[in-house]
């Protein structure tokens, strides 16, 4: 049948020098808020305090602040099981499948065949192509 991944996966770590980059501003932005709470630059010390507090609670948010991982792509399926022959045949989930629904006829002994399970799997690249991706190929194809 169809072997299901684990919904657990191994993340990858690897520090780009973009993200370097980010969390060392981020750093420094802290720092400086450090700075004007316990240093004088000028201002009154509500003032001083006020800015360096802000600038505190705004790097330690966006250091926080992380990018949220892509759903991922699954595809829905039905079994379907012919009880005469035990005949079993996967297709896609199609709208108005249900369980124990008696629909197409089975190859061997033309017998209705029963929905038994539908399920989802996630998928690591789509098998469908979307009309989005065949009109761009269809328009390519038209430039030529």
């Amino acid at each position: 049948m169809i072997e299901e991944e684990d919904d657990e996966e191994v993340l990858k770590k690897g520090i780009t020098f973009k993200s370097f980059i980010k969390n060392l501003v981020l750093i420094i932005l802290i720092v400086i808020g450090m700075l004007f709470i316990y240093m004088d630059f000028g201002f009154d010390q509500l003032t001083s305090w006020s800015i360096g507090f802000m600038l505190i609670c705004f790097g330690a948010t966006l250091i926080q602040f992380k990018k949220s991982p892509p759903e991922p792509i699954r595809q829905t399926l039905t079994i379907l099981i012919c009880k005469l022959c035990g005949l079993t045949k996967v297709r896609n989930y199609e709208k108005g499948d249900f369980v124990f629904k008696r629909l197409d006829k089975c190859e061997k002994c033309e017998d209705l065949m029963e929905i038994k399970q539908i399920y989802s799997v996630k998928l690591k690249s789509p098998t469908e192509k979307t009309k989005l991706q065949e009109e761009k190929k269809e328009s390519l194809k038209v430039k030529k």
